[in-house]
Order: structure tokens, then C-alpha cells, then sequence
């Protein structure tokens, strides 16, 4: 069955547009890299500094091999002093999609 995990980041006051452009720019190269992950969403919520990454992977164990992924590692550094306390990783299981 597959994975989601979302990847729940608060921003510091005026770093929302920084951070986001790091994640997208992280998210399209990990997915061009990862042939486990079948579709990263990137959400955002400016007003409340909130960005989150929604990853739907083949299994909960390639999901788990993401967190020591050096592309991964690399991003969380270089976001790191633009947060606002430690990000949020939840690991979900898929139970539907519908996509039109």
C-alpha cells in the first residue's frame, strides 16, 4: 500500500518566499531523482508562514529511506535558520485518490 508523508515546515516572519522557492526547487529535483515517489504536492499558506511538502511513495519503507537521502539532508540545512522551530514529518497511509 502506499505512503504519504507530509512535511510540515513554520516560517519565520518575512522568509515565506525564500523557503518556498528552496522546497519547490528541492521537491522538482528529488522527484526527478526518485522513481519510488509517484507525486510530491507542495502547499502553502503565506498568512501563517506554513509551507508543506506531501510526498505519495510505492511503500512505507521507501518512504523512511527519504530521511537520509544527502538531497534531503542538503535542503533541511539550508532552510534550517529560516524556520521557526523543528519541521513536522507525518507518515499516512493512502486510502483513496481520485483524479479527474
Amino acid at each position: 500500500m502506499s505512503t504519504v508523508i507530509e512535511y510540515t515546515m513554520r516560517v519565520k516572519h518575512g522568509q515565506y518566499d525564500r523557503v518556498m522557492e528552496a522546497y519547490v526547487a528541492f521537491a522538482d529535483r528529488f522527484g526527478e531523482i526518485n522513481p519510488t515517489e509517484d507525486l510530491i504536492l507542495v502547499t502553502g499558506d503565506r498568512d501563517n508562514g506554513l509551507i508543506r511538502g506531501i510526498g505519495v511513495f510505492e511503500s512505507k519503507s521507501e518512504a523512511e529511506a527519504v530521511v537520509g537521502v544527502d538531497i534531503f539532508e542538503a535542503f533541511r540545512t539550508d532552510v534550517a535558520d529560516f524556520l521557526v522551530g523543528a519541521p513536522e514529518r507525518s507518515e499516512l497511509e493512502l486510502v483513496h485518490t481520485f483524479v479527474k
